[in-house]
């Protein structure tokens, strides 16, 4: 709560500065922003673009598990958390952006190498698939689901990275599940294939934030909202 209300307290001391000495240069606003990686990788970027160019800002981005991006608000280290979670924090707003689609893709090559006669138990031992971390669920939940194999009956590789995903699977070295936004082209161009057509998986992303925005932050609020819901809905 005092780290929270130390950063409030900053947000209005930056909002009234300039108002108060005009003529002053100022120092850059840090803003504090936890994402998940898939946002960061996809509409996230170029939504808060014009928002960075205009306004004297130092974004210090915080990229966790998109279960896990509401723990960053709660102990007080961001203003705002793209999460999973669907019921305001004490003390937060709440506003729902919309839903990012999930595809399970690998190369055309790993296909042919370990999937050539269909996705299998068999075949899923000896696949290796990835992971964003340790506390990352998403692929462990879904080859659970789908195919009753825990986390410690197959090969899967740890990545704290969107780009690495995708990188990983161009390669022909893992398959993966990938927000379907963020391989558009690829898909199009057949370097990834869709492993399971008739699958998508659905997360519904949601936008926490202080009550109490000011100045830059409550700007970068509103931009995350607006693009967000236009671009995930």
């Amino acid at each position: 709560r005092l780290i929270t209300h130390y950063h409030q307290v900053a947000q209005l001391e930056a909002a009234l500065l300039p108002e108060i000495f005009p003529d002053t240069p100022q120092s850059p606003i840090t803003v504090h922003l936890a994402t998940n990686a898939d946002s960061l990788a996809t509409w996230l970027i170029p939504a808060l673009a014009p928002c960075l160019k205009q306004n004297l800002v130092e974004l210090n981005m915080l990229v966790a598990d998109e279960q896990h991006t509401i723990e960053k608000l709660k102990n007080g280290e961001a203003f705002g958390a793209i999460s999973l979670q669907d019921k305001p924090v004490k003390g937060c707003q709440m506003t729902r952006l919309g839903d990012l689609n999930y595809v399970l893709v690998a190369s055309p090559e790993f296909r042919d190498r370990y999937f050539k006669t269909g996705i299998t138990k068999q075949a899923l031992r000896l696949a290796p698939g990835i992971a964003f971390d340790q506390k990352d669920n998403m692929h462990i939940r879904f080859i659970e689901e789908q195919f009753g194999l825990t986390e410690s009956e197959y090969p899967l590789h740890t990545m704290r990275s969107s780009e690495a995903f995708v990188a990983m699977a161009m390669h022909g070295t893992a398959f993966c599940l990938v927000a379907e936004l963020q391989i558009k082209q690829e898909l199009a161009e057949g370097s990834l294939v869709n492993l399971l057509p008739d699958y998508k998986l659905t997360e519904t992303l949601y936008w926490h934030h202080w009550i109490l925005l000011r100045g830059v932050h409550k700007i970068i609020s509103d931009v995350v909202i607006q693009q967000g819901q236009a671009v995930l809905d």
